[in-house]
C-alpha cells in the first residue's frame, strides 16, 4: 500500500509559465520502498490541482498524502 507521493514538477519546459508539467512521480510505500514513475502526461496541465487530482486518481490515495516539489 502506497503510504506517500512525491510529484516533481518539470520546470525546464518553456511553456512552465503557461502549464505544469510532471517531471516524474515517486511513490514511497509502508515498508520505505520508493518506485519512480516517469511517464506522466507531458502535455500538461493547467493547475497544480489538476494534477493532484490525476495523481490521487491512478494511485487511489489521500490528497493529504501527495506532497508537490520543484
Amino acid at each position: 500500500m502506497i503510504k506517500r507521493i512525491t510529484v516533481y514538477l518539470d520546470n525546464e519546459q518553456p511553456e512552465f509559465m503557461d502549464k505544469v508539467c510532471c517531471g516524474f512521480v515517486v511513490a514511497e510505500n509502508e515498508n520505505g520502498t520508493e518506485t519512480v514513475h516517469n511517464n506522466f502526461d507531458s502535455g500538461g496541465y493547467q493547475s497544480i490541482k489538476e494534477l493532484v487530482d490525476e495523481v490521487v486518481g491512478i494511485f487511489r490515495v489521500n490528497r493529504s498524502s501527495v506532497m508537490v516539489a520543484m
